[in-house]
């Protein structure tokens, strides 16, 4: 009775969908057993990093910077964001002159 599902983008065979949950379900269940066996809940094992340094009781005090947590990210487009820097003005005039000139470029290639 449910062998094949139909739909209007051809059938979903029910038993083979059933078959791919189930080896993946085996495949997820392998990886996990690969896990370590010696975490103990509620030892030092369960406390956060924070750098090596001693953990805050407030957890309002524990913060990472935008410039730390990505800044591997902004060193390797360094030359790209100097030359958004020197865009920059702050006058709202040049953004919409950037935007309209973006948008007739889109246009163009849309067109083409």
């Amino acid at each position: 009775m449910w062998e094949k599902v139909y739909s209007g983008f051809g059938y979903w065979d029910v038993y083979l969908w059933l078959l791919f949950f189930a080896i993946a379900s085996a495949v997820v269940l392998f990886i996990r057993s690969k896990g370590r066996s010696d975490y103990k809940e509620g030892t030092e094992q369960d406390e956060i990093f924070y750098g090596s340094n001693i953990v805050p009781e407030d957890g309002g005090d524990i913060a990472v910077p935008a410039a730390s947590a990505y800044w591997g990210f902004v060193e390797a487009l360094k030359p790209y964001y100097n030359w958004l820097i020197e865009l920059h003005t702050g006058i709202a005039s040049e953004y919409v002159g950037y935007f309209m000139l973006t948008l007739a470029v889109v246009a163009v290639l849309v067109l083409l």
